[in-house]
């Protein structure tokens, strides 16, 4: 019913049958394992983006695992797959080891991604993927996160606000400032 390949929209009907799996966890949790299955692999990657190594990232997905399953009778269901849940958990895990500078920021996306980024900025994108680096390393992780989610990851506005826990209009409103932020530096390194 849902495949291995990253896929981020889910139809109705797999959100009510992910419902259920998650009711069954609640009364048992050895019933968890269906959505960890499901989601392990996309947590990793998600994480893995984000950490410098490896064993980084799975220790911080066994610890978003672990945290879910802990709080799972806090889950409340809103319509929208579990992941956003654990998407949620695993931004604010990420963001505590850098409070705690147990590891370090990595900011991975590939050219083809940082081309179309750039030209979402500016149409002379090949002058200025070196000034969009220099820019981008300046915003706060928060600011990151939010161009990695839209940008690099693809995700919709109301994925991105659950993963955050910002309104679908707030981030709208943030990734607007980001962006404009973004030209301005590049528009006084040009000048």
């Amino acid at each position: 019913m849902y495949p291995a390949t990253e896929k981020f929209h889910f139809t109705r009907e797999q959100i009510l049958d992910e419902e259920y799996e998650i009711r069954a966890a609640m009364k048992d949790i050895s019933c968890f394992s269906p959505l960890y299955d499901r989601y392990y692999v996309r947590l990793f990657r998600y994480i893995y983006r984000r950490v410098e190594s490896e064993d980084n990232a799975a220790d911080i997905t066994s610890q978003v695992f672990l945290k879910a399953m802990l709080n799972l009778n806090k889950y409340q269901f809103r319509g929208v797959p579990f992941a956003s849940w654990l998407y949620r958990i695993a931004s604010n895990e990420i963001a505590g080891e850098f409070r705690s500078n147990i590891i370090c920021r990595e900011f991975n996306t590939t050219t083809e991604n940082l081309n179309q980024f750039a030209e979402e900025i500016d149409e002379n994108a090949n002058e200025m993927i070196q000034n969009l680096q220099n820019a981008m390393s300046t915003l706060s992780m928060g600011e990151m996160e939010l161009i990695e989610l839209r940008y690099f990851e693809k995700r919709s506005g109301l994925a991105i606000s659950e993963i955050t826990g910002l309104t679908e209009s707030n981030v709208k409103v943030k990734l607007h400032r980001i962006v404009q932020k973004l030209k301005d530096k590049i528009k006084n390194v040009r000048s």
